[in-house]
């Protein structure tokens, strides 16, 4: 799968973001809540402030990186009507058979019930494990936050 320079970048922004919200939780600048089942971070000062905004600005250029490498993908592809007659069809249209096998995991958490989806036994197991490593995490910041 190709992982464009897009996201890459929203990426490591998302993932300062986070950095910044944790110290912020350590420092006293944000902090951690629940309401109702729904947990909550909430802080004030600079350091929490710029982590909520480099969160947002990384996922909106994870979510604009399909885009952009869709784009680029296809660019130069076509050929142009001029030199339409110089290519073969095979040229510009190319038979070519990708074949790999998708595998997909997550959880879905409704309250205290996890939904576990996967495409195979091994993304289940991965998914389960990855969010009961955040649930804890979250715990933890509950506990001593």
């Amino acid at each position: 799968m190709y992982t464009g320079k897009l996201a890459i970048l929203g990426y490591i922004l998302f993932g300062i973001g986070i950095l910044l919200i944790i110290i912020g939780i350590f420092t006293g600048s944000s902090h951690v809540a629940l309401f109702l089942i729904f947990p909550v971070i909430y802080g004030k000062g600079p350091l929490s402030l710029l982590g909520f905004l480099l969160i947002f600005l990384g996922l909106f250029l994870i979510f604009l990186s399909p885009l952009h490498s869709w784009n680029r993908e296809f660019e130069g592809h076509y050929p142009s009507p001029s030199n339409y007659e110089e290519f073969s069809q095979s040229e510009i249209f190319p038979q070519t058979e990708v074949q790999s096998e998708k595998k997909y995991g997550g959880v879905i958490l409704i309250g205290p019930i996890p939904i576990v989806i996967g495409s195979d036994k091994n993304m289940v197991i991965i998914a389960l494990t990855l969010s009961l490593i955040f649930l804890s995490i979250f715990i933890l910041f509950l506990l001593y936050g």
